[in-house]
């Protein structure tokens, strides 16, 4: 009697190892469907541009872009890069395209950007010159011909930050008004909307 309850508790034990490999295998090869499969949506891309488009008209920016969070590699000590990539950019005429040149960008070395993104306030910079808070930022600007650019946070409605809009004058120096405070506010919550 003992030996077929253990018969019949090997079997089980079988049974249920092959039910869990076979789920396993199931589960792998629908995720590697999913995977090479092209995630784009055509629709949601051009709101995004229709948007920076719009953005760049009312402020009269010559670039405006995003960038949007990911994370990194890790350190040796385990702890996550965080990063950000340009995602969406458009330019005016005759303006230089940079988001080739805004791929994985570490947060840390962008301080005197996220020191106000992070406290959820715009960043603005009128005039890059006189930009003393971090000369290493200042220098990424200049490199790019930028003399004025301003910032906001894109939040999600439960209030993560995700990325940000950038808004760069490279013509010219441009001032900030509480009009335009008010206006990339507004569209920072309609982004947030197309990139989710």
């Amino acid at each position: 009697m003992e030996t077929g309850l253990n018969f019949i508790t090997v079997i089980t034990g079988l049974i249920s190892a092959a039910t869990a490999l076979f789920g396993v295998w199931i589960k792998y090869k629908i995720d590697e469907k999913k995977h090479k499969q092209l995630n784009y949506d055509p629709s949601a891309h051009s709101n995004v541009i229709t948007a920076l488009q719009y953005i760049a008209r009312e402020t009269c920016a010559d670039r405006a872009y995003i960038l949007e969070f990911h994370n990194g590699e890790q350190y040796f000590s385990g702890r996550g890069q965080q990063k950000l990539s340009c995602t969406y950019e458009i330019v005016g005429d005759g303006i230089s395209v940079e988001s080739q040149n805004l791929q994985n960008l570490r947060i840390s070395n962008l301080h005197g950007l996220m020191n106000s993104i992070s406290c959820e306030q715009t960043f603005e910079c009128v005039d890059v010159g006189e930009f003393k808070k971090d000369f290493s930022f200042r220098s990424f600007l200049v490199q790019k011909g930028v003399k004025s650019m301003f910032a906001r946070p894109i939040k999600t409605l439960n209030g993560k930050i995700i990325g940000v809009i950038c808004i760069e004058y490279v013509k010219e120096k441009r001032k900030w008004s509480k009009d335009s405070e008010d206006f990339i506010r507004k569209q920072s919550r309609v982004i947030s909307g197309y990139l989710i």
